[in-house]
């Protein structure tokens, strides 16, 4: 595989499990700053992630085997490398196809989208976005002056001090092209202040990915524990209730104690009940018809027929119960229980807008 696609495909699949990672913190963000995850935050979150593991794989990668390469010597004279350029006698297809231009003008766009990204999502000025592109530029030099800080013992890969004039540049140009849009971002917009099956639907993946990657997390240092600390073969079946048992039991601690599983919390819903001492059965019973069956499902042995599609069938119902109009979905039915936004939401969102506002 080429080097180029190579770096691609890293920095795609990467990114794509940074932006993973990063989806329920981002998702808390903006419900309680906007009101909504709207496909722009998704696409910036997805891109953000992807362009800056994109960073890292094409300024860094491949690295090479020890002993397997030359060191390189650095070029410290400023416009050393531009003044190679050919100039306008050469013709303008040879001036385009030289190489040392083509290295330029990619070092430039290269750092574009970082100028973009500076500007629209940490809503940092002109100036700031191009400190900010001198600096992580420069901190990728100096790592591939110092061969990863001393890892490799010496530059597998050319130090060029015109490389921080022009990715610097490329910043500044990128935060440039963003400003129409940092203006649009900044006109104030009321908060939405009723539910939407598409906030409900983001709580349930938050809720999902908790699941998982508290899971994930507890069965690897159950391993270590075991491996490393004790010294012995974990026991798989001990590792499977741990992995499953440890987050839905925050789950329902949530449900219990809050009346909202950890998505609810994410996207700011609150529960609420007119019925006088209802709450703590109303709480019980959203937990019997919610997360329960979804764990009870889980622990069945996988060995037991039908078991994936009776769970299959159980998350596709609690999906379709939310497209009711009020989107309170199958156990809040159950319950008796009404989803509201959470109150520091509402008192914001008639503080931006007396009306309010539906998304």
């Amino acid at each position: 595989m080429p080097a180029q696609l190579f770096n691609a495909v890293v920095a795609i699949g990467l990114g794509t499990v940074v932006s993973v990672l990063l989806f329920v913190p981002v998702a808390a963000y903006q419900y309680r700053r906007d009101g909504e995850l709207s496909p722009r935050d998704l696409t910036v979150l997805v891109s953000a992630a992807v362009y800056s593991v994109a960073l890292w794989t094409y300024t860094l990668l491949p690295l090479p085997d020890r002993g397997s390469f030359r060191c390189r010597v650095p070029q410290t004279e400023l416009f050393g490398t531009i003044e190679d350029i050919g100039g306008p006698a050469d013709g303008l297809q040879v001036l385009l196809r030289d190489p040392v231009l083509q290295q330029v003008l990619l070092n430039v766009l290269l750092f574009v989208p970082f100028g973009v990204l500076v500007r629209l999502v940490l809503q940092r000025g002109v100036l700031a976005s191009t400190v900010a592109g001198f600096s992580v530029s420069l901190l990728i030099e100096l790592t591939q002056r110092t061969g990863v800080w001393g890892f490799f013992g010496c530059a597998y890969r050319k130090f060029d001090v015109d490389d921080l004039l022009v990715n610097t540049l490329g910043a500044l140009v990128g935060a440039l092209l963003a400003l129409p849009l940092r203006e649009q971002r900044d006109q104030p917009r009321p908060l939405p202040t009723r539910i939407t099956w598409g906030r409900r639907m983001v709580g349930m993946v938050c809720d999902g990915l908790f699941v998982l990657l508290v899971g994930g997390l507890v069965a690897g240092l159950w391993r270590g524990l075991m491996l490393f600390v004790l010294d012995t073969s974990p026991h798989r079946d001990v590792q499977w209730v741990l992995q499953w048992t440890v987050p839905f039991a925050i789950e329902a601690v949530l449900v219990l104690g809050r009346g909202r599983t950890f998505g609810e919390l994410v996207v700011a819903v609150t529960t609420r009940t007119d019925r006088r001492g209802w709450t703590a059965p109303a709480r019980l019973l959203k937990l019997a018809a919610g997360v329960g069956p979804v764990y009870l499902l889980v622990m069945v042995p996988p060995q037991v027929p039908g078991r994936e599609w009776l769970l299959a069938a159980y998350l596709v119902l609690t999906v379709v119960a939310t497209t009711v109009p009020d989107h309170r979905g199958l156990s809040h039915t159950v319950a008796g229980l009404r989803l509201e936004v959470e109150g520091r939401s509402l008192r914001r969102a008639s503080s931006r807008s007396p009306a309010g506002r539906a998304s």
